[in-house]
């Protein structure tokens, strides 16, 4: 009764060890494939991130030259404050100050937005291939003590 029992025990080990071994493939097979995404998805974000920095480089600089004309205009007027033609330009030139900075600051919250999912998938990468190095470290540990017991 007890040869039956482990015997029984010693069938359910080896039926039981590929299965965790598939499992293990199966894992890694998984973590690269993850890998693969995010590293394609890291290289579409920082071309884009290329394309943004312009773009809010471009706003900046607008939001400044508007600022200048509104400051510009702002003085002219306040040499002649009875001047309608000078009050509307003074206040055209701040509304046009108002939006472009608005478009800067938008333009600034994108790009940091965009630089924060750079940061989280680079993290994300680690990760996922240190679980990989644990994984390759496991199959080459399993190998080696397989070479011995032959």
């Amino acid at each position: 009764m007890q040869k039956l029992l482990f015997l029984n025990l010693i069938g359910l080990l080896l039926v039981c060890l590929p299965v965790i071994a598939q499992k293990s493939t199966a894992d890694s097979l998984s973590l690269v494939s993850k890998i693969e995404a995010d590293s394609a998805r890291l290289k579409e974000l920082q071309s884009e991130l290329d394309l943004k920095m312009m773009s809010k480089q471009e706003a900046v600089a607008k939001a400044h030259r508007s600022a200048s004309e509104n400051v510009a205009a702002a003085d002219r007027l306040s040499d002649d404050p009875r001047n309608k033609r000078l009050a509307k330009r003074a206040d055209q030139n701040a509304s046009e100050a108002r939006r472009d900075a608005k478009t800067a600051r938008r333009e600034t919250e994108r790009v940091n937005k965009l630089d924060k999912e750079i940061r989280t998938i680079k993290k994300r990468i680690a990760r996922n291939q240190t679980r990989l190095n644990k994984f390759v470290q496991q199959a080459n540990m399993n190998r080696a003590a397989g070479d011995t017991t032959q």
